[in-house]
């Protein structure tokens, strides 16, 4: 579970979520525009679900789990992944499009994956790398 203050927070880390950040450097009043949003999920089921309803607003999250998505595209589809550990240190690790996940009905197993961690999900994507160039 993650909260509003937390997110926020590792927001700031992101060139693109922070505030000043690119999206908003033309154009500071829009700023004003695009807060910080974020909602819970209870399931893996709840947060395919909204994910997927898709044009979210930049820095809208959503959180299951440890596992934090926030979208970093107005109106897009591009979830930056971030995990939350046991210590409660927020690490950032992956950058999602969802919507060939979802279409392709691999949602569910795809954040089994990401609820492992972060270290175990490079190291999977690394074999896959590594049985590709073989």
């Amino acid at each position: 579970m993650f909260t509003a203050e937390e997110m926020k927070k590792k927001c700031q880390e992101n060139i693109w979520l922070k505030v000043g950040g690119v999206d908003f450097e033309d154009d500071p009043c829009m700023e004003l525009d695009y807060g910080y949003n974020l909602k819970n999920c209870a399931t893996i089921e709840e947060l395919e679900k909204k994910i997927g309803q898709g044009n979210w607003a930049i820095r809208q999250g959503f959180a299951y789990k440890q596992l934090l998505f926030v979208n970093q595209v107005n109106g897009g589809d591009e979830w930056w992944a971030c995990y939350k550990h046991e210590d409660g240190c927020i690490e950032d690790f992956e950058s999602i499009t969802f919507r060939e996940i979802i279409s392709r009905g691999e949602f569910k197993e795809y954040i089994q994956r990401l609820l492992k961690g972060p270290d175990v999900y490079w190291d999977a994507y690394s074999e896959i790398i590594r049985e590709y160039v073989d």
